[in-house]
């Protein structure tokens, strides 16, 4: 997949127009939301946030609504055009690099990589990584609405992802929650609620 068909025209259909839009501005609210509450129960604090594949750049301008006191926010994308647009540093998931941040967001971007690109990507947010990932793409196993969604890319198991994840020192808590192997204070057993 070639970072260049994600134009100008892409992001209106698929994200600005809320007519066509994948998600809506709710359900976007509430996924920041949901992570967010996700992060607080298991103690991490956040100081450094980063949105690999950024896109339009909602999920950052929602996160610095939503979680004022992180200071550090970085966004990435492949695509020199929604670099260019929305100002973020242009830069493949697969060359990923740069200081550790608390909380990475990787939604929807492994997709439009084949397989051994999809791997060095998993291996860069595991170092980019030290509490959690937040990681949403879909899969062959999801049932996708053809008509609404973006239906190029490499749709693998999700089985495939949760193996790759887990052998790059990820922790699966679910819900495309994935705390990282560098954040020893997690506890998927732990009796107590915080």
């Amino acid at each position: 997949m070639s970072a260049s068909q994600f134009n100008r025209e892409y992001y209106r259909r698929f994200y600005e127009n809320p007519a066509t839009a994948i998600i809506s501005a709710a359900e976007r609210r509430n996924e920041i939301r949901f992570v967010l509450s996700f992060c607080r129960h298991i103690g991490l604090e956040i100081r450094r946030f980063s949105d690999v594949g950024a896109g339009t750049g909602w999920w950052a301008r929602e996160f610095g609504r939503q979680y004022r006191s992180c200071r550090d926010v970085e966004t990435f994308d492949a695509s020199a055009e929604a670099a260019r647009i929305y100002g973020h540093r242009h830069v493949r998931a697969q060359e990923l690099a740069g200081l550790p941040s608390d909380l990475v967001v990787c939604r929807d971007v492994l997709r439009y990589l084949p397989d051994r690109e999809a791997k060095r990507a998993i291996a860069r947010l595991a170092s980019k990584c030290r509490g959690v990932l937040y990681f949403q793409v879909v899969t062959s196993d999801d049932e996708v609405d053809e008509d609404r969604s973006d239906m190029t890319g490499y749709f693998r198991p999700a089985s495939w992802y949760r193996r790759t994840l887990e052998r790059a020192g990820f922790r699966n808590a679910g819900m495309g929650l994935f705390v990282s192997d560098k954040f020893s204070r997690f506890d998927p057993f732990a009796l107590e609620v915080r």
